[in-house]
């Protein structure tokens, strides 16, 4: 019995110097060595809790800068097609999809894009837009992201990924002819672009600047066509363009910038007016299109209708039909969306006899309906 009490003083003894240890040394968890009256210690979370409540993707991470592009690069292969008159849109789709190996003629794209065709032009179905030409390029198994406010950069990294760009600029400078290009390499020791034109012929060579010059009036637009195995790379390269509704507040930011430089700027007060129509500030649309509505080029508005739908959106119908009157009587009588504004127009107003014909002459210009991408869902 003494020995058992001997054994337990020793070690109580024992384990109470240890404790003084720890608690001199400050190793006792939640029990730091103070001379005032401690605070009360805080709970500590279960490790599944902190890690939920601060997770590791909100930590500062150092961003990988982009890799360094080459000096120059173009794609190899494609094949360039001549166009038949006011064909230029499905011939550089054309051109665009055979780098994919996907062959299918501007013949055929174009009877599915504008089907009411002229040889000469006497007023068929003028243009195409990129919103049509992205969705049938969907229909080939491809991506296909339209968006503004594209620059050279952008143009570059996308051809360093073996992606083609599709434009729509200026035909020539100083010039009211809306013309597609695809842009296929590039030469930073030219300062050049290469594309394939529908016109001019292959491995054609544009200076930057000069080709800057031209896509100004389009809001720098652009369409890609990307293979689903390549979406995440093409996404990077996008960036905050992914968001359309970014994409479109960087190009009302260019085009507010511009026109600081110059409030005189025509195609930076067109530009201002269509970013504002696809943020949905129909108001401002429509402010910014009068400022330069008795300067436009007389064919702007058969590429871009974007201040006639903001007028439409406010209900301004009278507005509207003086617009659309005037461009059909102006050699692009085959202008589908027009014809079906004044269809919706008429039955807003009840008038349904007029609004038939309307539609009827929607359709008979474009049977295919391609061209209803063009036109907001819902009014």
């Amino acid at each position: 019995m003494n020995r058992i009490v001997i054994v337990a003083t020793i070690f109580f003894g024992i384990a109470a110097v240890l404790t003084a240890a720890l608690l001199l040394k400050g190793l006792v968890v939640g029990q730091p060595v103070s001379t005032t009256t401690p605070s009360p210690s805080p709970t500590v979370s279960p490790l599944s809790q902190l890690l939920t409540e601060s997770p590791l993707a909100t930590l500062p991470t150092s961003q990988p800068s982009p890799a360094p592009l080459p000096q120059q690069k173009t794609l190899p292969g494609g094949t360039q097609v001549f166009q038949t008159f006011n064909n230029c849109g499905p011939a550089a789709l054309s051109m665009a999809l055979s780098h994919y190996g996907i062959t299918v003629s501007q013949q055929q794209l174009g009877q599915q894009l504008r089907p009411y065709q002229h040889p000469r032009g006497d007023n068929d179905d003028k243009s195409v837009t990129l919103d049509e030409v992205a969705a049938k390029a969907r229909e080939y198994g491809l991506l296909a992201y339209h968006r503004p406010a594209g620059d050279m950069e952008l143009v570059k990294r996308f051809i360093a990924l073996d992606i083609p760009v599709l434009t729509r600029t200026w035909l020539h400078a100083g010039e009211d002819i809306g013309h597609f290009r695809l842009i296929k390499g590039y030469d930073d020791d030219s300062l050049q672009l290469i594309q394939d034109d529908s016109l001019q012929g292959a491995n054609l060579r544009y200076n930057y600047a000069d080709f800057l010059d031209l896509w100004r009036a389009f809001n720098y637009e652009f369409v890609v066509l990307v293979p689903p195995e390549k979406q995440a790379e093409a996404e990077s390269i996008l960036g905050e363009l992914l968001d359309e509704r970014q994409a479109w507040q960087k190009s009302l930011g260019l085009a507010e910038a511009a026109l600081q430089e110059n409030p005189d700027d025509l195609y930076a007060g067109f530009n201002k007016s269509v970013a504002l129509y696809h943020l949905n500030d129909y108001t401002g649309s429509t402010q910014a299109f009068a400022t330069i509505e008795s300067r436009l080029p007389s064919r702007m508005l058969w590429y871009q209708l974007e201040p006639v739908l903001s007028y439409l959106k406010l209900g301004d119908t009278q507005k509207v039909l003086e617009i659309a009157d005037k461009i059909l009587a102006n050699q692009n009588r085959a202008y589908s969306e027009l014809y079906f504004l004044k269809g919706v127009i008429s039955q807003q107003q009840s008038d349904q006899s007029a609004a038939e014909e309307a539609f009827r002459l929607a359709n008979f210009y474009n049977t295919t309906g391609s061209w209803k991408a063009n036109l907001p869902e819902t009014w």
